[in-house]
């Protein structure tokens, strides 16, 4: 009795489940919102991320909102007459002052024992422009052809 009882239940879960037969009700609909809609889990976010790409700066309503302090106290009988918060607020690049500052390096021993007598670092630092030479090396290339044949005759590349 309980076999076939479960044989009965089995079959009975078996029809149902293949009555729900997959038919798209979007079949004969030209409509992409149909189909959004029954085949994309994320259609929403799609569209949301559509009206996001296509949105125009008019659309964009600004709201700019001060809150306005409530002290509770008058601030003026506290400050001198003639008190402007906003003076001076101007930057002069020429007041400010910069300080280069040199960190110490410490060795932890005296370097004037390893190094000759009256060693000077900066001796002969002196730079002499005249005694820089500037050597050009013209490399020569070769195209594999002679480049005269095709060139009109008397042609001269550097005449003006």
């Amino acid at each position: 009795m309980k076999n076939a009882a479960l044989l009965f239940s089995t079959i009975l879960v078996s029809l149902s489940l293949f009555s729900f037969s997959g038919k798209d009700k979007c079949l004969k609909s030209e409509d992409i919102e149909c189909y959004l809609e029954s085949h994309n889990p994320f259609a929403e976010g799609l569209r949301m991320d559509e009206e996001v790409r296509n949105l125009s700066l008019k659309d964009i309503n600004l709201i700019d909102e001060e809150e306005e302090i409530v002290l509770n106290f008058d601030p003026a009988t506290y400050l001198p007459i003639g008190f402007n918060a906003y003076k001076g607020i101007g930057l002069d690049l020429d007041k400010l002052v910069f300080e280069d500052l040199e960190e110490e390096i410490v060795l932890g021993f005296d370097t004037a024992q390893y190094l000759p007598i009256g060693f000077n670092a900066y001796e002969g630092m002196e730079l002499d422009l005249n005694d820089i030479v500037v050597e050009e090396i013209e490399e020569e290339i070769n195209l594999g052809f002679e480049v005269m044949n095709y060139l009109p005759k008397g042609f001269d590349a550097y005449a003006k």
